[in-house]
């Protein structure tokens, strides 16, 4: 019939069509995300404990005690403040240095005095314990011991910053006397003492009538506080 066109042939339809079609676009390879490594996830949790010991560190530093509002509690605050075990002669008799061993099992902590009463002076060695450090870390080395956020007990020797009658951190550490604030590192009581270290880094004293001697008889920027002798790795680490 005049007009009429004719269909197309199917081939010819089909090589018409791959003519005129888009390229599919081409599939970038998939990688598999690497996994880290042993030793990356170990200083990644490390780091989370440093980060998580300076935290607690600061809390301390900050030297914030609990308010005591009971009348008991008040009377105890103004009693600590008179200084009961002050001797006599205080501030010509005081005590120039704490010396404190991280030798296992007692820690020896030893009190030297100078003034003219000062051979009638408590001296010890008194039991202590240290600080455990975060685990992996060796508090042995003087340099690690002196990082913030280790846990360590600072070797080498510092003097004393200040007073303090409890921790925040902790209610039970009382009879606190600074020596390295900005850590939030002291000498104080607390009621449990092994024979290993297992501290935040602080020095736990076994007798509260100790800690509450240095408290009263110390002097601050003047009493040096000497951290020597070996370290070892406790069971367990922070």
């Amino acid at each position: 019939m005049a007009g009429t066109r004719r269909a197309k042939p199917r081939a010819t339809r089909r090589r018409a069509a791959k003519a005129t079609a888009k390229p599919a676009p081409k599939r970038k390879p998939t990688k598999g995300r690497k996994q880290p490594t042993v030793a990356a996830r170990a200083r990644a949790a490390l780091a989370r404990r440093i980060a998580a010991a300076k935290a607690l560190e600061a809390l301390d530093a900050a030297g914030a005690t609990r308010p005591t509002r009971s009348p008991a509690g008040r009377a105890r605050t103004a009693a600590r403040a008179a200084n009961p075990l002050r001797n006599p002669d205080f501030p010509r008799t005081y005590i120039r240095e704490i010396a404190v061993s991280l030798d296992d099992p007692d820690h020896p902590m030893t009190l030297r005095w100078t003034g003219p009463q000062a051979s009638s002076q408590p001296s010890g060695p008194y039991r202590t314990s240290p600080g455990a450090g975060v685990t992996g870390l060796n508090c042995d080395l003087t340099a690690t011991s002196q990082r913030s956020g280790t846990k360590c007990t600072p070797k080498g020797t510092q003097y004393v910053e200040g007073f303090a009658s409890r921790l925040t951190s902790d209610a039970r550490a009382t009879n606190v006397t600074w020596f390295v604030r900005r850590r939030g590192i002291a000498l104080h009581y607390f009621p449990s003492v092994p024979p290993y270290a297992a501290s935040h880094g602080c020095v736990r004293i076994e007798s509260k009538r100790i800690a509450q001697v240095i408290q009263d008889n110390a002097r601050v920027a003047v009493t040096r506080v000497v951290i020597g002798g070996k370290w070892t790795k406790p069971a367990r680490q922070w």
